[in-house]
Parts: C-alpha cells; structure tokens; sequence
C-alpha cells in the first residue's frame, strides 16, 4: 500500500532543515572572516558607488566614521582632488580592475583631527552581477605606511653614510693638518694623529651600536666630537642636564652633530685655531612628552654666510629631526657664526 505525506512532513524535513543551518553557519563564518581578515576590505555598489560592507581594518584605517550606506564622495570627501574617486569611476565605466602600489594618501583618521598621509597598497576591483554588468566596486589593500618610512629612512641612511666617506677625508685631512702644525717632532705627531684617529673610529662604532641601543646625551655628545678636539685646545664648551635618549633620537643627533662639526672644519669655527663652539641642552618638562631643547653656537671663525643651494647636510638635518623626530631645527648664519637650536620630543 503507497502511503502519501503530506508537504514537509516525512524523511524530507531533517535534510532540509540541516542544509539551511549549515548554509546559515557558512555564511556567518565567512562574515566572521570578511569582518577580522588583516586587510582592509570593503564593498561599494551602484554608480554612487554606497558604501554596502567595511570590515574593522578598513574602519580603523578611515578612523571608525559612519559608511554603510553612504557614497564614498560624501563619507570621505577629504580626499576629493587626491584622484581616487576618479579611479573608482573610472574602474566602475571600464570594469577594468586597478592595482596601487604604495600610494599616498591623505586621511582624517579622527573627527576634527588633522589631516595625516599614510601610503597604502590596494585593489579597486569591479563586481559583476551575472549578465556581466559591473555593479560595484570590491576593495582590499593594506597599510604600507611604516613599510615607506622605513625604506625612506633606510634611504637616507645609505645616503648618509655615502656622504659620511667623503666629510671622512676631509675630518682625516683636517685631524692630520692640525696635528702637524702643532707637534714639536715626529714621535708626538704620530701618536697624536693615531689616538684622534681611533677616537674618529669610536665615533663611528658608537653611531651603529646606538642604532640599537639608547645613549647618555653627554656620552654621546663628547664621543661625537671627540674627533674634532685640537690637542691641548679646548674648542668645546659642552653643558646640560643628564638625560637618556632613545636609540633613535641618539642615532639621529649623532648624525646632526657629525655634520655641523663638519662643516665647521671646512667652513667655520674649526677651520681655523681660533674658533670655538658651545653645545648647550636643557629639557622642557612642561610639555608631554618633555622636549629637548639644543644649541650648538660657534665663533671666532670666519663670517656665516648662507649657501647659494641647500646642501646635502641641510637637509639631512631637516629631515632626521624635523620630520623623523617630530622636532623643530632653525640654522641661522651669522656674522660671528653658525647657530643651530634643536628641539624635539624625548621618547623613551
């Protein structure tokens, strides 16, 4: 006898029932993934290009603002004029998709906040409902900016030291010079120009060993300029308060240091027997995080003039301080000398 079920009722209901809950926990997985993938992600849909999906990496990297439901021209229309809304509508006429590569970009990360440029690695590629029609945009990248920094800051570094071969020689050429002139015969020449040279060789050890490290300002101080001292002439006036510098503020004010000693050998204070110069440092408490304050003031050599071109020196300095650093430096050529304040914020 041929029994007939009704609908729904009978063998048929337990399969149903199962495909719909796992179905429903594959999706809820895949949005558990979409939302904690490391990569910012994101879907925009229709001409206006609405924002429809954001996973957490993508709002942390526009600074957590409202999206769903928003075209991207209203949600983030401080990048207006950047080119990335024309290469979004461009990617959503052509169905072309678009790959960027360290791209700057610059962004409001907090509400009322400044605005900051980051560089990003990313997609924009076209979705395609199935008569092949594009219908969105799906976007994922990634935040390459500590990446750019670092290849620029390495950069410079290898600039720096390409640089530092050639001061080298004339440091060398000016330790000898010096030396000569004031030793009374051969044997005293010999040992002198030695211990100055192994305390050049100390300088340079010291710069690569801070790299890693933090440093003592005065240690660092004195152990940068060591190279540059004139015998039983004292051409330094060093004083401050004892304080602990990171390795990347040491390495940074190594350098600078390095640099104005340098040029004062070829152009200024050191250039000649008379010349002195005076380091002073103090640190502001007041502000968070407390800053160092430095002034590096040279005389009795030759009139400062300002350079017809900004060397590679200047801008070295510019850029490890002032925007490496955060600090703030002001070169000032004057008629008794040069005159270098420095100021950036102590990170321990």
């Amino acid at each position: 006898m041929l029994i007939l079920l009704p609908k729904g009722i009978g063998m048929e209901t337990a399969p149903a029932t199962t495909d719909n809950e796992t179905l429903r926990g594959e999706i809820e997985r895949l949005a558990e993934l979409f939302r904690q993938a490391p990569g910012f992600i994101a879907v925009m849909r229709g001409p206006d290009l609405v924002f429809e999906i954001v996973n957490d990496a993508f709002e942390q990297v526009v600074g957590h603002r409202d999206l769903i439901g928003r075209p991207v021209r209203e949600a983030m229309s401080e990048i207006e004029e950047q080119g990335f809304f024309e290469l979004l509508d461009e990617v959503y006429q052509t169905g072309q998709p678009f790959v960027g590569r360290q791209m700057p970009l610059r962004l409001q990360r907090q509400r009322g906040g400044p605005i900051e440029e980051a560089y990003f690695d990313f997609v924009y590629q076209p979705i395609r409902d199935r008569s092949g029609k594009v219908t969105g945009i799906f976007l994922e990248g990634s935040d390459v900016t500590d990446r750019v920094w670092a290849e620029e800051y390495q950069q410079l570094l290898i600039n720096e030291l390409n640089h530092r071969v050639k001061n080298t020689l004339a440091t060398v050429q000016s330790i000898v010079s010096q030396t000569l002139r004031h030793a009374t015969n051969q044997a005293e020449a010999r040992k002198a120009i030695e211990q100055r040279l192994a305390a050049l060789s100390r300088t340079h050890d010291m710069l690569i060993r801070e790299n890693w490290k933090g440093a003592e300002i005065r240690q660092l101080v004195a152990q940068t300029l060591e190279p540059f001292q004139s015998g039983a002439h004292k051409r330094f006036n060093v004083a401050g308060p004892e304080l602990k510098l990171s390795s990347r503020t040491a390495l940074d004010l190594s350098l600078t240091l390095h640099e104005l000693a340098t040029n004062a050998v070829k152009y200024g204070a050191l250039s000649n027997d008379a010349g002195r110069i005076e380091v002073i440092w103090s640190v502001d408490g007041s502000t968070d995080p407390p800053h160092l304050r430095l002034r590096w003031e040279e005389e009795g050599g030759p009139p400062a003039h300002p350079p017809d071109r900004k060397g590679f020196g200047s801008r070295l300095i510019e850029r490890s301080l002032a925007r490496d650093l955060d600090g703030e430096v002001a070169i000032e050529f004057r008629p008794r000398g040069v005159v270098c304040t420095i100021e950036a914020p102590i990170i321990t």
